[in-house]
């Protein structure tokens, strides 16, 4: 689905659409990613270590269990995470008209999340530099929603507070 191609009601007016800055998005969790690649990196040393006396002495193949998981576990919350994210970059979008809030924002889905304009109680910004934030936005008969890294949001917050 492309962006401008959003399932519109009967005299429903689109506002305003928009997606994540790209770089943001990616590297939004950077510093839980440095962390995950430096036991990557010490884990994957303790694996190799552990093939070597594997091999040495034909015997104590549990012990490289633990090391496995480590690397797998690492990978996922350093440089996965990372390449995850930007797999997902793509697939997210934001639409808000003037009754509703269309939300795209996964995988392997084309699922539209929607939210009343109606239900809309309050936004809380977190920001990430002078024209980039996340809006994590409440709505009374849902939970939190959060548009992640979006750049200059004027507009849409100008909407949200109409």
């Amino acid at each position: 689905m492309e962006m401008s191609n959003w399932p519109l009601q009967d005299n429903e007016q689109l506002l305003w659409q928009g997606r994540p800055a790209p770089r943001c998005y990616v590297f939004r969790h950077w510093l839980h990613a440095l962390l995950g690649a430096m036991l990557f990196l010490a884990s994957s040393f303790w694996l190799m270590v552990g093939i070597q006396l594997v091999r040495a002495q034909n015997q104590y193949l549990w012990l490289l269990a633990i090391p496995v998981l480590l690397v797998v576990a690492s990978f996922m919350i350093g440089p996965g995470q990372i390449l995850l994210a930007r797999l997902r970059w793509e697939k997210i979008a934001y639409a808000l008209t003037d009754q509703r809030l269309l939300v795209r924002n996964r995988l392997f889905s084309r699922k539209i999340a929607v939210y009343s304009l109606h239900d809309f109680r309050r936004c809380k910004r977190k920001k990430y530099g002078e024209n980039l934030l996340s809006l994590r936005l409440f709505f009374h008969n849902s939970g939190p929603v959060t548009l992640d890294c979006l750049e200059h949001p004027e507009l849409l917050l100008r909407h949200l507070e109409q």
